[in-house]
């Protein structure tokens, strides 16, 4: 048995017991069972690829052949329909726009694999290493050329979903993107081959196989992160326009290009899986290290002490706090803004922000929680928080007592052990207090210093005075009404 195929039979394997996982789920929704549905396809795929691979009768290359190109044809609908309604909030059912896209990519590509698999099939052998060529006719490029610009679509909505999450909820999805990025990356390169070349050899099979491995691996500490746990998240149309996938797609394509290139003039394609392997992996580390927001903050840090520059730049925060605010339209809206700039600005995974209606303490937004999860927190809605009127400056919960103090406590449990004190800004307008945000779980459990303190006090008055305008409009507008 080959390194190709030892390595294909452990990747269809893996991703077949992912799929069983995510199938037996309780909470079971239409992006669960896509994904479910897409792994046992990428196992399917993987197996049926090893069966081929270690082929040695023409016949039974055939046979295995054909089972695998029509099991890969099958991915591109499924994946689009995952990556369109994965934790996106107003999508647990497939939006009706998407649904002719989804029905094309399933149908499309399952359509040419059937009826023209007489084309598709395996018809010579390589003497040097025993490798089967696959004929490129019109339908193997149109097959892959599908499959190729499917793969960037399903990338750029799985982009656009985590690019629009925040704080904690970003944290819990990362290694999943991560992971079906390397995926669909490895996909991007194997198809775009195949349509460049007039024959496409099977030994390429292996970079799916290993990436596979990288993918399934990446979306098992995705697991036991949050469970293949979901969240809420509301993409941005604006998020298209500076879209990272063409340019990192872009760069993969050329650095394993290279790398083929290499390979074909040396000679040495033993090695070719083992390149092929680091590469992914270097993709993959870098993937994670820009995504990190406890390297970002390392960064920051490095700058700020070793060349004499200001942790944060002032300027473009009040910009940003300036811009936040006054996009933000209804009460809703502008907690959510809130809760996400202080999030990205002092990299805290957990911003909740509760508004004080009378005396009593109702639920704004969160960068970690749903509204129903946050207020299971609150166990008594009636409970007074009268007191919280009295903060006028940052309070440190870890280190303050008081009633009020253990009352704010309970609705600002840590998801971290090492995410550092719970912090408490009131939303102060002059004297009259909006309510609260609370801070938890920063990354790396960073103390926060004197100029952070001054610089939340601020943010947090200048979130206060956005929300007593929206109140006060709302009330002029009502008070129009009842006059009409």
């Amino acid at each position: 048995m080959s390194l190709n195929t030892i390595l294909a039979v452990v990747a269809g394997a893996f991703s077949l017991t992912l799929a069983a996982i995510a199938a037996c789920r309780k909470k079971r929704s239409l992006a669960t069972w896509c994904f479910s549905i897409g792994m046992l396809i990428f196992g399917l795929e993987s197996l049926f690829g090893a069966m081929w691979s270690d082929a040695v009768i023409p016949e039974k290359a055939a046979f295995w052949g054909s089972l695998t190109l029509i099991a890969k044809s099958f991915f591109p609908g499924i994946w689009i329909c995952f990556s369109l309604t994965y934790s996106r909030g107003n999508a647990r059912s497939l939006p009706s726009r998407s649904r002719l896209l989804v029905v094309a990519a399933v149908l499309i590509p399952v359509g040419i694999s059937v009826i023209f698999r007489n084309q598709l099939l395996p018809v010579s052998l390589i003497d040097s290493d025993s490798d089967w060529w696959v004929r490129s006719h019109a339908a193997a490029r149109m097959l892959n050329g599908f499959q190729l610009v499917s793969a960037v679509v399903i990338l750029m909505n799985l982009e656009r979903t985590f690019r629009s999450a925040v704080g904690t909820m970003q944290w819990r999805i990362k290694f999943v993107v991560i992971g079906l990025g390397i995926i669909f990356g490895a996909q991007i390169y194997t198809a775009s081959q195949a349509l460049l070349f007039s024959n496409g050899i099977l030994v390429l099979s292996s970079i799916d196989s290993v990436a596979l491995l990288i993918g399934c691996a990446l979306i098992v500490i995705a697991f036991r992160r949050s469970g293949f746990g979901e969240i809420d998240v509301y993409p941005s149309h604006a998020v298209l326009r500076t879209s990272l996938t063409f340019v990192l797609a872009g760069a993969y394509l050329f650095v394993v290009g290279v790398l083929a290139e290499v390979v074909a003039r040396t000679g040495k394609a033993d090695a070719f899986q083992l390149q092929a392997l680091i590469v992914l992996l270097a993709f993959a580390g870098l993937a994670v290290a820009l995504l990190s927001n406890r390297l970002r903050q390392k960064i920051r840090s490095l700058v700020s002490r070793h060349f004499k520059r200001p942790q944060y730049d002032f300027r473009r925060i009040w910009t940003r706090v300036t811009h936040s605010m006054s996009s933000a339209f209804g009460q809703s809206a502008m907690c959510a803004a809130a809760a996400k700039l202080i999030s990205e600005t002092f990299n805290v995974l957990s911003v909740s922000i509760w508004l004080l209606d009378e005396d009593h303490l109702a639920f704004g937004a969160s960068t970690s929680r749903s509204a129903s999860e946050a207020n299971a927190v609150l166990q008594d809605p009636q409970q007074n928080f009268a007191s919280i009127r009295m903060l006028t400056k940052p309070l440190d919960l870890e280190k303050a007592k008081g009633a009020h103090v253990e009352a704010l406590k309970q609705i600002s449990l840590s998801q971290f052990r090492t995410g550092g004190n719970r912090i408490c800004v009131p939303l102060c307008a002059g004297s009259r207090c909006m309510g609260v945000a609370i801070l938890a779980d920063r990354v790396g459990g960073t103390p926060y210093t004197v100029e952070e303190f001054d610089l939340l006090k601020c943010v947090g008055d200048q979130i206060a005075v956005g929300l007593l305008n929206l109140q006060l409009s709302d009330e002029i507008t009502r008070g129009k009404e009842l006059e009409a």
